[in-house]
């Protein structure tokens, strides 16, 4: 699941703020609900060419404003396979959007008085502890409001149940996992987008409600606000035949289950998705009804203390000043989804876009577009809503007297301060950690991490950044930002991302031995083309596989070899395809049986293709001993089928060990 984009749409913004200013030459007479027939017709005929430059199967947009909906439609298709066109009521995955409901969800809570956003979260979690290095006892400062404004100081994953985890783990293992991360600054200096944080505050209102959090926000959120499609429940979006799939650049579809619940578990449709947007439009209002507090409504609108406002972000929503609004936003993107949404308080207009891919960049463009041209075209309606705007006090303002912000050069400092001494246990400890790892993403290959160490010093290097990171306990490094490298646990995680590590001497020989099994797969593709053309030149019959079998076993032995190649060649050209470095690491897979819902039939093949490979390899052998112990067939022939039984067996007890 991607980072929020609170200025995503940066480039989009700029030009709608040239509209908007560019409107008062232009402006349109006034009116309670401007015309904006032109704007959804340029619009219509757009998005298409948008959505194929994306590579975008379907899409679907809602406009607003504080009475209803100005535009929603769907355009493509839930799937590239079945074709199911996308309406305004079709269920798509909304991956971080789901931030804001928990943050929502929140809200509801403290008017019902189930929780204090500003007292310490020990009070609701009295066993639950967090690891600093900056500070005994962390989770006695950290509130709510800090966990729904990334400003606890937690990283972004947890070490069970992440974005590159594997289902088969509860909610409550995930918020368990918690515990062994280390906090990456001091309590509330500063800000970093965390999913651990949103999930530690929606486990808080499970706790505090006495019902699943899934529960909680659907009684709470999704029917208070009549939003009837909306789920966080995963089951119930396996039984809709009708939602969008989601489509991702791995080689396989994303799993439709994970633990990330709170930070970006709901699933929902353009139509729901305008009443959500209606009722933040109305800070707590909608149908003429008000369901929350005003004041609350602008709690969660308000960054809570100055590392927040720095970074524009208030509880679960970014937010940031634009000409005579704030704009509220908040993306999200993941497992083959991404979606926008905004809306402008003060002028009482709002957005979402909704899609089944991860590469949407033209598309999640569009609210911001398109708002700013309804506002250039009716000017002096949206300049009379501004100055009508009736400022409201939070309930919870920012923190006063609150920790100063810490800057990127003193954070650094601060951590270079914890340094151990550099022993000779110390330097013996840094060089036995020295070398590659791999990452895993769903249990496939995704990263290379290199750590190197001189004299003491260890940097390491990922996706081509290097860091030079302090050891602050034996075994337990830190890098300039903050993330922690715990050398104790890896194979396990390392910063909370699963790692495998690569014996570096033995990389040459393993990448020769891939590069003979994969010549003698290859031949395969022509070895019997060719034999048969040379029988034919000699004007005999070939040499039987197995001359002391029946023909009908002979053909069982070349099909059992035959397949058993094209697997391992298959294997292989996965090997090289799912390496995303230079350096091709090991295969991983998961062990038998997979813990994986969802898969379909061919994606699952996919991933047994080593075992399937390994057990005609088996097969091959055998018949091949047998071959040499009753001395059938020509000896070339026994010769290739003993060369073909090696390289298969030794290729797929590699792979899968």
């Amino acid at each position: 699941m991607h980072k929020i984009t609170t200025l995503f749409c940066l480039t989009a913004l700029f030009s709608s703020i040239s509209d908007f200013r560019g409107g008062l030459a232009a402006a349109a007479a006034a009116g309670d609900t401007p015309d904006i027939s032109a704007i959804i017709a340029k619009y219509r005929n757009e998005i298409p060419g948008r959505m194929k430059i994306d590579n975008v199967p379907g899409l679907a947009i809602a406009v607003v404003d504080d009475q209803g909906i100005l535009w929603s439609e769907g355009f493509g298709y839930t799937d590239w396979d079945r074709k199911t066109k996308v309406t305004t009521d079709t269920l798509f995955s909304i991956q971080s959007m789901s931030k804001s409901f928990t943050a929502t969800a929140a809200m509801f809570a403290a008017q019902d008085g189930l929780v204090d956003l500003d007292a310490p979260i020990t009070t609701y979690l009295p066993n639950f502890h967090i690891h600093s290095i900056f500070e005994e006892h962390p989770e006695q400062k950290i509130t709510l409001r800090m966990l729904l404004s990334h400003t606890a100081g937690l990283v972004h994953e947890a070490p069970v149940g992440g974005n590159s985890d594997l289902p088969g783990r509860t909610f409550e293992e995930h918020i368990a996992s918690i515990s062994d991360t280390w906090l990456k600054f001091p309590v509330g200096t500063s800000y970093s987008y965390s999913n651990l944080g949103i999930d530690l505050a929606g486990y808080i209102l499970q706790v505090r409600s006495g019902m699943p959090f899934t529960q909680y926000v659907k009684e709470k959120v999704l029917a208070s606000l009549g939003m009837a499609s909306s789920t966080l429940d995963i089951s119930r979006v396996r039984a809709t035949p009708g939602r969008a799939v989601g489509h991702a650049m791995v080689p396989l579809s994303p799993p439709i289950g994970w633990l990330l619940i709170p930070s970006g578990g709901v699933w929902t449709t353009a139509n729901d998705m305008a009443r959500y947007l209606r009722f933040h439009i109305n800070e707590g209002t909608l149908d003429g009804t008000r369901l929350l507090r005003e004041n609350l409504a602008e709690t969660m609108y308000t960054p809570p203390n100055e590392a927040a406002s720095q970074a524009g972000y208030a509880l679960g929503i970014g937010v940031s000043n634009q000409p005579g609004t704030r704009e509220l936003q908040h993306g999200g993107g993941g497992f083959g989804f991404n979606s926008n949404m905004i809306w402008y308080p003060e002028l009482k207009l709002g957005a979402v876009v909704l899609t089944n891919t991860e590469q949407a960049d033209h598309c999640v463009q569009l609210p911001g577009e398109i708002l700013g041209k309804i506002v250039a075209s009716d000017y002096h309606l949206y300049r009379e809503r501004e100055a009508t705007a009736i400022p409201v006090q939070p309930a919870y303002g920012p923190i006063a007297n609150g920790p100063a912000p810490l800057t990127d050069s003193a954070l650094s400092d601060l951590i270079a301060s914890k340094a151990l001494p550099l022993d000779e246990a110390a330097r013996q400890r840094r060089q036995a950690i020295a070398g590659y790892y791999i990452s895993t993403k769903w249990g496939l290959p995704t990263g290379i991490l290199q750590v190197k160490e001189n004299n003491g010093v260890v940097t390491v290097t990922i996706m081509g950044q290097t860091y030079l990171v302090t050891e602050v306990q034996p075994g337990l490094f830190f890098d300039p930002q903050g993330n922690s490298y715990d050398i104790n646990r890896l194979g396990a995680d390392a910063p909370n991302l699963p790692l495998i590590k690569i014996d570096p001497q033995l990389l040459p020989y393993r990448l020769a031995f891939y590069g003979l099994c994969g010549l003698v797969f290859l031949s395969s593709l022509f070895f019997w083309p060719v034999w048969a053309v040379v029988r034919r030149i000699r004007r005999k019959k070939a040499p039987s596989t197995i001359a002391a079998v029946p023909a009908g076993s002979r053909r069982l032995v070349w099909w059992i070899i035959f397949v058993g190649l094209l697997a391992g060649l298959a294997s292989l050209i996965s090997l090289f395809c799912l390496a995303a470095e230079a350096i091709v690491p090991n295969l991983v897979y998961v062990p038998w049986p997979r813990p994986w819902v969802g898969l379909t039939g061919w994606q699952f093949a996919a991933l047994r293709l080593p075992y399937a490979s390994l057990f005609l390899a088996a097969g091959a052998a055998v018949l091949t001993v047998l071959a040499w112990i009753r001395n059938s067939g020509g000896r070339g022939i026994r010769i290739y089928y003993a060369l073909v039984a090696l390289a298969l067996l030794g290729f797929n007890l590699a792979v899968l060990t």
